[in-house]
């Protein structure tokens, strides 16, 4: 790397912040732990104008799953666990007790994405008492292994199994085992006074509206920590076997070795156990993104050149971090740009929708992002308001206010109408997220 890094992440950093409109934005790149470029700028709190720095924390939600699947690659290595072993040698008579422990780390495990619990709306997860009466509810969107379906729920089952295996919760043990021996100590479970403040955006006015904290609970294992950039670089290192002491370089194979195709059309994106896997024409990046309400992160890495790239922002949506970080990288170390997956896209024709699913058509809104019902083909169909190709998702209805997504986005994931006193439809909900007509 050169001294122009610094300008290119100063330009990205400035023109993603006021494009995007976002509070504020965190990026760092590193290419060693010697050699790293820190930029941020805008607001940890838009009220006191509080500016960020290197050392602000911002939630990083799933990127924390990165570090629950090194942990149980290390008690995989000790003879705690197997990856070959189904959930039910460690947690039997449960429901969930079918996939493997690898499938659990690549997503394959085929449970359903969320757990049965109203967490997304309440903000406050189970704690481990909670969670196992709730496994007895969990349903299977697939067979165990047949195809990738991202759970967290999978992850939360994880924990458990780590908890029973070793006597200590999943947390202590990334604490012990990662957080304190690589110095990660701005990497934390709950925030301080100095974290940021997560928003969302008010699509109808220029303001920014404060998200409430969530508490995961024991879901908290696939999505709970905060952190830094500067930890964050620390950690990509290490996941790239810059710290074969701590994560041996047996672990950093693992988790990079494929282990289930994400996109069967024109694969570019896999999974390995805990680390996605994104195809470019220069070869395969690797690393994890992260969304909470009022919080996104980003982290990719390239293990031929050793670069880390990491991106926070303290906003619900409004930019794909995950775009950013490998857009750096790129630029920073130039590439062919990447082949583009074909996507289908439902037809349409005239059958006209029956008079008690009218109510469902039309914008809904969930975790600040937008989703448009509509009706064709003779079936309820879904997309994304900013991503309709990529998003498109039809329905099969189960019984009259059920269905269930039967291709596209949270394939095998349920969704019901939920109706007033007088029958008219007044939420949805799919895969236990909460829907509504006011954005939220």
């Amino acid at each position: 790397m050169t001294a122009s890094v610094d300008e290119v992440l100063h330009l990205r950093v400035t023109q993603t912040l006021r494009a995007q409109r976002l509070p504020a934005l965190a990026v760092g790149v590193s290419r060693s732990e010697a050699e790293r470029h820190l930029v941020q700028a805008g607001y940890a709190e838009t009220s006191t104008r509080r500016l960020v720095d290197a050392d602000t924390a911002f939630r990083i939600g799933s990127i924390t799953k990165t570090f629950t699947a090194a942990l149980t690659l290390l008690l995989v290595e000790r003879g705690l666990l197997s990856l070959d072993e189904p959930v039910e040698a460690y947690l039997p008579g449960t429901s969930a007790g079918r996939p493997l422990v690898r499938q659990l780390l690549a997503h394959s495990s085929g449970l359903q994405r969320e757990a049965p619990h109203p967490m997304w709306a309440s903000m406050q997860g189970p704690d481990s008492a909670e969670f196992m009466e709730l496994l007895a509810q969990v349903e299977f969107v697939d067979e165990p292994g047949v195809r990738w379906a991202y759970s967290n729920l999978g992850y939360a089952v994880l924990g458990q199994v780590i908890a029973t295996v070793s006597g200590q919760t999943c947390e202590d043990l990334i604490d012990r085992e990662l957080l304190k021996p690589l110095a990660l100590n701005s990497t934390m479970w709950q925030p301080t006074d100095q974290a940021v403040t997560g928003y969302r955006p008010d699509p109808y006015n220029d303001c920014f509206i404060p998200e409430p904290v969530m508490d995961q609970g024991v879901i908290g294992v696939g999505g709970q920590l905060w952190s830094t950039t500067t930890d964050l670089l620390t950690w990509g290192n290490a996941l790239l076997g810059g710290a074969p002491d701590i994560v041996p370089a047996s672990v950093v194979e693992a988790m990079h070795r494929p282990q289930i195709i994400v996109d069967q059309q024109a694969w570019t994106q896999g999974w390995g156990l805990g680390l996605m896997l994104n195809r470019r024409e220069r070869g395969v990046l690797s690393g994890h993104t992260g969304a909470m309400p009022g919080f996104l992160a980003s982290m990719t890495l390239e293990r031929r050149s050793g670069t880390v790239v990491v991106a926070l922002t303290n906003v619900t949506r409004g930019v794909r971090l995950g775009n950013l970080t490998t857009e750096i990288l790129e630029e920073l170390i130039p590439v062919p740009q990447s082949m583009t997956p074909t996507v289908a896209v439902p037809k349409t024709d005239t059958a006209p929708c029956p008079p008690e699913l009218v109510g469902v058509l039309g914008r809904w809104w969930s975790e600040s992002e937008e989703t448009v019902f509509t009706w064709s083909d003779g079936t309820l169909h879904a997309h994304l308001a900013e991503a309709a190709a990529s998003s498109a998702t039809r329905f099969d209805r189960v019984t009259s206010d059920s269905f269930r997504a039967a291709s596209g986005r949270m394939k095998g994931e349920r969704m019901f109408v939920r109706r007033d006193a007088d029958g008219g439809v007044k939420a949805l909900e799919w895969a236990t997220y909460p829907y509504s007509r006011e954005p939220q």
